[in-house]
């Protein structure tokens, strides 16, 4: 009786060939252990009395030698070695070094970086001058707006390039800073450029996002992962005792693209008092959400400001942090 592994979606598949019964699990919980000659699972989440963790009768660890592991068209993988490259390549696990003689999934935890924001002057190489922004105007306060901030592709091209020589990431895509070498496993970008809001919603009002372009994409995302921002900017007020408020503008969308409910996903206000205007003040905040349903994988998202008194920003980067 042979066991055979695929994926799908976000689950490990496991098939007992013998019955020909599929048992899916999500891939996030699932870890291999070996031993010199055999395979068995851990469920890092439960301790199911299931194939292939436990066997129902006794609860003992159901362990697979290696020469009856299948990959997923069927063909046996035979040693520890195939095995591990084939959890890696194909499924996202990592083989762990021999004393440990175990494997856990592969980048937990990842990231990207970008500072492709809209509006960063050309003639001065991308870089904010001083006193000059994106200005949230009193017509802004007014109208107690959220104002997104827009991403830009051909700001990407200038600046998002890696400065160092050590790991050399130049061979990878240019998806961020770091060339898509940080990002996590079967994420291929967390960045959309060139994504038009007024384009693909052309008849669209009031959801904040009319005019804007760029987004933080979700789409390679897993249920279950954490999204966590770092949203770097500066603040120049023009009001004494101004608050400003720093959020992720997001609209969860369905299936179809459909947008069915939008929000701000904020942090703590930032307040700005006396002898504070004109001056420069960096800020780097931290927003988190979670993604948990097909609605969070197609959200739309960008970094937001709201201001209580006009005032001056300028936007740096944008850290996007997956973590599982």
């Amino acid at each position: 009786m042979a066991l055979k592994i695929a994926t799908q979606n976000n689950l490990v598949v496991f098939t007992d060939t013998e019955t020909g019964v599929e048992y899916p699990y999500n891939k996030a919980w699932v870890e291999a252990r070996y031993t010199d000659s055999e395979i068995h699972f851990e469920h890092t989440i439960q301790r199911p009395q299931t194939y292939p963790f436990r066997t129902h009768e006794s609860g003992a660890i159901y362990k697979v030698p290696f020469t009856e592991v299948q990959d997923s068209e069927g063909t046996l993988l035979n040693t520890k070695t195939a095995i591990q490259e084939y959890l890696s390549d194909k499924l996202g696990f990592n083989a762990a070094g021999a004393a440990a003689s175990t494997t856990a999934l592969l980048a937990q935890t990842g990231y990207g970086h970008t500072g492709a924001f809209a509006g960063k002057p050309l003639s001065n190489d991308y870089v904010w001058e001083a006193g000059t922004g994106i200005t949230y105007t009193q017509d802004d306060v007014d109208n107690d707006i959220y104002k997104v901030l827009s991403l830009d592709n051909d700001v990407h091209l200038a600046v998002d390039n890696p400065y160092w020589t050590t790991p050399d990431v130049s061979g990878g895509d240019n998806v961020d800073l770091f060339n898509g070498y940080a990002l996590p496993h079967n994420v291929t970008t967390l960045f959309d450029y060139e994504y038009d809001f007024d384009t693909e919603y052309p008849a669209s009002t009031g959801t904040g996002f009319e005019g804007s372009t760029g987004r933080i994409r979700l789409n390679d995302l897993q249920y279950g992962d954490q999204l966590r921002v770092r949203f770097d900017f500066n603040v120049i007020p023009q009001v004494a005792n101004t608050t400003v408020e720093p959020a992720l503008w997001y609209s969860n969308r369905n299936d179809n693209d459909d947008i069915t409910f939008t929000f701000p996903l904020t942090t703590s206000p930032i307040f700005y008092g006396g002898g504070t205007v004109g001056k420069t003040y960096l800020n780097r905040t931290e927003i988190s959400a979670w993604v948990i349903s097909n609605e969070d994988v197609n959200a739309l998202t960008l970094p937001s400001i709201k201001s209580d008194n006009p005032v001056i920003i300028q936007p740096l980067g944008l850290l996007v942090t997956v973590l599982r």
